[in-house]
């Protein structure tokens, strides 16, 4: 090839898609050893390159002055991406391709080099062209990734409003749990208060003193158990309780715990069933399990009329297992907007022992906690404590109602799991 020839911009252009892959291969290189780019390491060499051999077949149109069929810009742009999901940070990116048009004008520089007597207008258009790759390729890759930037900043401004919003919500919500469960209180000691009075006065039979002793007993029992349940309620809101994992048979807890059940599910006409596997050990907190065990119990003791409570479970796939307490009760009949009924729906994965359709995620996640309003302040409190100790212990709680026939409150929980911070 004649000295002439060579010092054409088409030449310039055949010599750079010739050096293509050692230029590649010395982007990476130089990538690799910029201690401020700490990303490059964990790519293939497709995924390092990602949109660059195009970008620079871009360029060699240019420079033979053919029509050019790719957008640098796009390209770049498209770059940005690929290294936003990569986790790139906008200083890394700006390294990367500062490199790259660094490369590429060493590569000139050494061409040029070898016909010192080219003109100097050639040289000059051909530093105009790199000069023009250059900003194409830097400013669509920063571009992208700003844009991306600005998107995830509002992304995280709206979570931040929806985080803020649910907040307000859930010190409404408790704000009503509080009042209402203060009214039962006020209303339980005053019952208590006139059967003690009732008591004090004479005249009255053995029938009398015998039945407001039972009113007396039955009050004092009700105060007394709305008491622990908010206390219980402000250890678990106040962070104060803790999981003590260990390993240990979940049947023999479950079977041991129904069976403590029965006498009061027999005072009641109702029966009260225990089904699952003989054994099955488990990692877990058997303490906290027990406490959500009792008060699904206790609640669709206090709830159901007549009828059957089911606690069933059973090994789901070998990494969770379920456990369930059903009843034939009145259901919650309140699915307003953040019921119980809505908040515990079956998730996507779950299959509904209803037959009842799932409800969109977003939904699912925007609603939070609300005591349905024709329950007992009890119930709304029980409840309350069951979510919190399952979100303690890294289960998912799910409930299915139908008005009318029952309620089924359904917990997933690891069969292994490791001790919270290990």
């Amino acid at each position: 090839m004649s000295n002439s020839n060579n010092t054409s911009l088409t030449a310039l252009a055949a010599y750079l898609a010739a050096r293509r892959e050692a230029l590649l291969n010395n982007w990476r290189t130089i990538c690799e050893t910029d201690t401020s780019i700490h990303t490059v390491s964990g790519m293939s060499r497709e995924e390092f390159n990602n949109k660059a051999p195009f970008m620079l077949n871009g360029l060699e149109q240019r420079l033979c002055q053919k029509p050019s069929d790719i957008d640098i810009k796009l390209m770049a742009s498209e770059h940005g991406l690929h290294r936003w999901q990569k986790g790139y940070t906008l200083h890394e990116l700006l390294s990367e391709m500062n490199h790259l048009s660094q490369l590429v004008r060493d590569e000139l520089r050494k061409y040029w080099q070898r016909f010192p007597t080219t003109d100097m207008g050639l040289i000059a258009q051909s530093y105009d062209l790199v000069a023009w790759f250059s900003l194409q390729s830097i400013n669509g890759s920063v571009e992208q990734y700003t844009e991306l930037q600005r998107m995830a900043a509002s992304s995280r401004t709206e979570a931040l409003q929806k985080t803020l919003n649910e907040l307000e919500h859930l010190s409404r919500q408790r704000g009503d749990l509080l009042r209402t469960s203060s009214h039962d209180l006020r209303s339980g000691f005053g019952v208590v208060k006139g059967a003690a009075s009732l008591l004090e006065l004479g005249g009255k039979s053995d029938a009398e003193r015998k039945e407001m002793l039972e009113m007396l007993n039955r009050n004092l029992s009700s105060v007394h158990q709305l008491v622990i349940q908010l206390m219980d309620l402000a250890r678990l809101e106040a962070g104060q309780e803790s999981i003590t994992m260990q390993r240990f048979d979940v049947s023999e807890l479950l079977y041991s715990l129904v069976q403590t059940y029965q006498p009061m599910a027999e005072e009641r006409g109702l029966m009260l069933q225990a089904n699952g596997p003989a054994k099955l050990m488990i990692d877990g907190d058997p303490i906290q399990l027990q406490r959500i065990v009792q008060n699904l119990v206790l609640n669709a003791l206090t709830h159901t009329k007549s009828g059957f409570i089911s606690v069933s479970w059973t090994n789901e796939d070998g990494q969770r297992w379920i456990m369930s307490v059903q009843d034939s009760g009145p259901g919650l009949v309140n699915q307003q907007p953040g019921s119980f009924a809505e908040v515990l729906a079956p998730t996507v994965e779950s299959t509904s022992a209803f037959g009842l359709s799932s409800p969109e995620v977003d939904v699912r996640e925007a609603a939070t906690i609300n005591a349905p309003k024709t329950a007992s302040s009890g119930e709304g409190i029980g409840l309350s404590i069951v979510k919190q100790l399952c979100e303690l212990m890294g289960a998912s709680l799910e409930i299915e109602t139908q008005r009318g026939q029952g309620t089924l409150f359904r917990i997933r929980m690891p069969i292994y799991r490791n001790p919270p911070g290990s």
